[in-house]
């Protein structure tokens, strides 16, 4: 009897023991699981939206965007879901390239309004649970800037604040540049100063004259806009044309023919390979004094605009002991993917791997579709891709960045010569403008049907509003059943699942009209994203060619509001050796 109740009690202690560590390990690995949410930086979990400020909402009513206007739509962007505004340059600006030439870098354009309407904005965002990302564009300002007009007339520090080098001469006293570098804007990068009789090195307009980062003064200069902006509470950078920081400093280099460039024409910056004036040590020295003085203050972001080979961009990484940008942006599916021929099932696999595979070990990554100096997604790739490529852009492992606009399948506008503004177009003329000019794309935000597409009330806007803005806006996709904006709010709210946070990344099956990937975590859903690149409708076994063992059906959870059809309806059990796509349809499923 003693013997029984012995074992009895120790058998009961054990299970007791048991049932204690099951539930500590339970609640560590939540616990574990809660705090790995919250202490990941918001750059990580949020999803980045650009807005071209002039063209997103005009308040005051001379048919430019403005500051006020952004903070009227606060709430729309809180309800979008995405969680961080990227604000291009709203600083003092001549805007001969519409505030990429800087004047002022602590100072608010009146295009755009007020300091106290920059400080409402920021207040209107936060309150909403947003963060506010800044342009920064360190390598150039304004030829108006006070820097430049003191530099030019040799006053005190400011002397060599930017590049200035004594011309060549001829035996007649000509003088030229003094090497053959050429302008991203076209051109000899050299301009002529009869005030100081020296020229000036200018990697874009001749307006927008290069800092020279090799003045300290220079470098505490920049600091201290950094700070001024910082100490406002904006939530980070993102830093512009950032490989172009620093040249050799020997002018006399000429940089060598791209024997691989395709075009015969001196004045074109392609012609060249940029190797004494882009991705120079230098710069990575900078970028990382930046990067100290950002972390200076908890929870903000550093992104970096990097357009360069896979093994260039990699360097603006940094690493642990060496930390740069906390990523630089991903063009690769914007270089790669310029038009709907180049687009294949093959080519969208290698493109996301390149950067994957690429990355450093520990580093994140992000994806980008379009942005304010490429074609819109819709007019590059095609209309009926539009809410297949934001279900992989938003789907995918990373941050993931939205130009305005995209989340409707707004289209590019035709801008006629004289509607033009944009000065890369206007540079190359009336035969070549449209090839270049990047106004299409940034044409006032289609809100809704009603006078000016609700974007402003004033009798005209900067650039003309896209005639499409009676179909295409965003009130009439709000009161649709089903459109490209409901699609992506639902995506939005899929990214917050377990599986899409942390889970892993694997692609089934891939050809020239297919590409899918697979999204899988323990313990949670797995779920299968596929999309038909193809321009016909098309019946797709995703069993042939499968890396993977896939099952015989899954559960529609997401599809293209193009489709209709009770088929593959939301909660349909579907088949994945006859799943029946549209024309460049995506479709999300639940595994089994």
């Amino acid at each position: 009897m003693k013997r029984s109740y012995i074992f009895t009690s120790v058998f009961v202690l054990l299970f007791i023991s048991v049932i204690i560590v099951i539930v500590i390990c339970f609640e560590a690995k939540n616990g574990r699981k809660e705090e790995s949410e919250a202490s990941a930086p918001f750059w990580k979990t949020g999803v980045v939206y650009q807005v071209y400020p002039r063209s997103f909402r005009d308040h005051d009513g001379d048919g430019t965007g403005d500051l006020r206007g952004i903070a009227e739509k606060a709430d729309y962007l809180a309800d979008l879901g995405v969680g961080i505004v990227w604000l291009s340059p709203v600083y003092e600006s001549p805007m001969v390239d519409f505030g990429y030439d800087i004047s002022n870098y602590t100072a608010v354009d009146p295009t755009f309004g007020t300091m106290e309407d920059f400080d409402r904005l920021l207040d209107e965002l936060h309150r909403r649970g947003l963060k506010l990302v800044m342009d920064f564009v360190p390598n150039h300002s304004s030829n108006q800037h006070e820097w430049f007009i003191k530099s030019e007339a040799r006053e005190g520090k400011y002397a060599d604040y930017y590049v200035w080098v004594d011309p060549l001469r001829d035996p007649d006293g000509t003088a030229h540049p003094p090497n053959n570098w050429v302008s991203e804007f076209r051109g000899s990068a050299w301009k002529w100063s009869e005030t100081r009789q020296q020229y000036y090195y200018h990697e874009f307009l001749a307006e927008q004259p290069d800092l020279n980062y090799r003045n300290e003064d220079v470098r505490k200069d920049m600091e201290a806009a950094l700070r001024f902006w910082l100490d406002k509470g904006v939530d980070g950078f993102r830093v512009d044309a950032l490989k172009f920081l620093f040249e050799t400093d020997d002018v006399t280099l000429d940089e060598p023919v791209d024997p691989n460039s395709g075009t015969s024409d001196p004045d074109d910056p392609a012609y060249l390979e940029h190797i004494y004036t882009t991705n120079l040590p230098e710069t990575f020295q900078v970028l990382a004094e930046w990067r100290a003085l950002v972390d200076q203050y908890p929870d903000k972001v550093l992104m970096a605009e990097v357009y360069a080979d896979i093994e260039d961009v990699m360097m603006y990484y940094g690493n642990d002991t060496f930390p740069l940008a906390d990523f630089p942006f991903n063009f690769f599916l914007l270089d790669n993917l310029q038009n709907r021929s180049l687009l294949t099932g093959d080519a969208l696999k290698d493109t996301i791997s390149l950067w994957l595979e690429n990355m450093p070990e520990g580093k994140w990554p992000n994806w980008v579709l379009g942005n304010h100096d490429n074609e819109r997604v819709a007019s590059r790739l095609g209309e009926d891709l539009v809410d297949a490529l934001n279900m992989m852009l938003l789907l995918l492992p990373g941050t993931p960045v939205t130009y305005y606009g995209e989340e409707i399948g707004m289209i590019n506008t035709f801008i006629s010569w004289e509607d033009t503004k944009d000065p890369e177009g206007c540079r190359w003329g009336e035969e070549h403008y449209e090839e270049h000019s990047r106004d299409p794309e940034r044409t006032p935000m289609q809100w809704n049907e009603g006078y000016m597409a609700g974007f402003t009330n004033g009798s005209d806007t900067w650039l003309p509003v896209n005639p499409n803005y009676t179909e295409i806006n965003v009130a009439a996709q709000e009161a649709a059943e089903h459109s490209s904006l409901k699609v992506y709010k639902e995506l939005i709210k899929l990214r917050a699942e377990a599986t899409f946070r942390d889970g892993d990344l694997s692609f089934p099956t891939h050809d020239q009209y297919t590409f899918s990937f697979l999204r899988s975590l323990e313990d949670n859903p797995s779920y299968l994203l596929v999309v038909n690149v193809a321009e016909e409708d098309r019946d797709i076994n995703l069993h042939h060619g499968a890396n993977l063992l896939l099952p015989e059906e899954a559960t529609v959870v997401l599809r293209s509001s193009t489709d209709e059809t009770e088929k593959t309806s939301p909660g349909s059990v579907v088949s994945l050796i006859e799943l029946p796509l549209l024309a460049g349809e995506g479709i999300l499923l639940e595994l089994p």
